[in-house]
């Protein structure tokens, strides 16, 4: 899945590359999110409790077009974790979240810092998952036994999709440009949920992020 969305976003910055003659510009992004991919919250077998990680890294690749206007898209990787405790049970899962947002952006001036605001579309991928502990099991009166499975019971799909929205301030420093933005992005996708059926990971989520671009 995430193979295949990096070769259409290739496949259309090619295309905008030779429509309008301009070479893509390439960078790094750090950032911090401001919440967690997962919430904390109880269920009448026990509580979730979050603790992925809590940054954010990865390239980013834009094209510049006319009138103030350019698309971009990211790779961005943050690692995940929640832990499930309840009567006989203590599992804590873990794993990566690859995030491929493909944007447009637009900035308001010509000026060496000019304000800019963007939005689109976003893939995020969970991959790595591995869920190790201690869960009751067997024939009853059940008993704690030892697991570790590369689906948690809690996955419901492996590929959330959403929308995002950002707005920052893009300095040009005679060379390269520095970003800072807030980014909000909304989830339209429950790839976590709950043995009771509610959501496990957080449908919005919001993100300080910092760019360099080259």
């Amino acid at each position: 899945m995430v193979r295949a969305l990096h070769v259409r976003v290739t496949l259309i910055l090619a295309l905008a590359t030779a429509a309008f003659g301009q070479r893509p510009s390439f960078g790094i992004k750090i950032g911090w999110p401001a919440t967690d991919t997962f919430r904390d919250q109880s269920w009448p077998g026990g509580r979730y409790e979050a603790s992925s990680g809590r940054w954010v890294l990865g390239p980013v690749f834009e094209l510049m077009l006319p009138a103030r206007l350019s698309v971009a898209t990211e790779i961005l990787h943050r690692s995940i974790e929640y832990r499930s405790t309840g009567s006989g049970e203590n599992l804590v899962t873990t794993g990566h979240a690859w995030t491929l947002p493909l944007l447009g952006k637009f900035r308001l001036s010509d000026k060496w810092v000019s304000p800019l605001v963007g939005g689109g579309v976003v893939w995020q991928r969970f991959a790595s998952l591995k869920q190790t502990g201690s869960e009751l099991g067997g024939a009853l009166p059940r008993q704690p036994v030892q697991v570790s499975r590369k689906d948690p019971r809690e996955l419901r799909e492996r590929t959330a999709r959403g929308f995002t929205v950002s707005l920052g301030l893009e300095g040009n420093l005679l060379g390269p440009r520095f970003i800072p933005e807030i980014r909000y992005t909304r989830w339209t996708t429950q790839a976590f949920a709950a043995p009771d059926g509610r959501g496990l990971n957080r449908r919005n989520q919001f993100e300080i992020l910092l760019t360099l671009m080259f």
